[in-house]
């Protein structure tokens, strides 16, 4: 973050925004110096703000920096998330983020988000490429992977979607969203072992968690597997033996 700031000062200081005065004046740098200081520590302290939780005084701050340096994306991205925090002024977040990939196309976080704003507008063939255009600059970027995932399911592509299911658990292997899709998509396509090896995976990850054993005695009751799925929802059971929260039928005895 440091390192984008200081090389958006640089872009401050070279004149974007400003009226301009006669050659070799001295107010031109003395106007932008303080342009630019003073729209970054509007930005610092809205940011400061905002790890404290005051999103309404931060916008306050953001709004500030915005009019200062007009032409300056990070103040759009924060405006947004602020008004997620607060208003949820849906009008106002897609202005501000559709303004920060505008002028930030080389910040990933701004296409994220602006494809988070897309897809819950309905728009998924928009949000898809914002998600791509965000994994482009950087590829680590789980949350964009994984929604970049859905939405591929949501189209129809389900190979993709898998094969971005499978990137997300290369960056984060204990993705429980990413770990539960990638299962059903396995069981959907015919790959049982996969499947298992998936919700098998989730069980060991939440050791305390009575939920995933749940779902794999689900999983081998669909499977055909009745000795494996009473395997299962014992240990299940021995985690959260209350009745009322058991949705499973009683498993008949093995024949075997």
């Amino acid at each position: 973050m440091q390192r984008v700031i200081s090389s958006l000062v640089a872009i401050l200081l070279s004149g974007w925004g400003r009226p301009a005065l006669p050659a070799n004046d001295p107010r031109d740098e003395i106007a932008a110096d303080r342009t630019a200081a003073g729209a970054l520590q509007l930005f610092r302290d809205g940011v400061a703000l905002s790890q404290e939780g005051n999103f309404a005084e931060a916008l306050s701050r953001f709004e500030a920096a915005r009019k200062l340096s007009p032409n300056w994306a990070l103040p759009y991205i924060e405006i947004a998330v602020a008004h997620m925090m607060t208003d949820n002024d849906r009008e106002a977040i897609g202005r501000a983020l559709s303004e920060a990939v505008r002028l930030g196309a080389e910040i990933p976080r701004a296409h994220y988000l602006y494809g988070v704003y897309l897809q819950e507008s309905g728009k998924r063939a928009e949000a898809l490429l914002e998600f791509v255009r965000a994994l482009q600059l950087r590829p680590s970027l789980v949350d964009a992977r994984y929604r970049l995932a859905a939405l591929y399911v949501e189209e129809g592509r389900q190979e993709e979607g898998i094969r971005q299911y499978e990137y997300v658990l290369q960056t984060r292997p204990g993705h429980a969203g990413a770990i539960r899709d990638l299962a059903v998509l396995y069981e959907q396509s015919g790959q049982l072992e996969r499947a298992e090896e998936q919700l098998r995976k989730l069980a060991e990850f939440e050791p305390k968690n009575a939920r995933p054993l749940f779902e794999l005695a689900r999983f081998y009751q669909r499977a055909g597997l009745p000795d494996k799925a009473r395997a299962a929802l014992q240990k299940a059971e021995r985690l959260e033996p209350s009745p009322g929260r058991r949705n499973l039928r009683p498993l008949p005895k093995s024949k075997n």
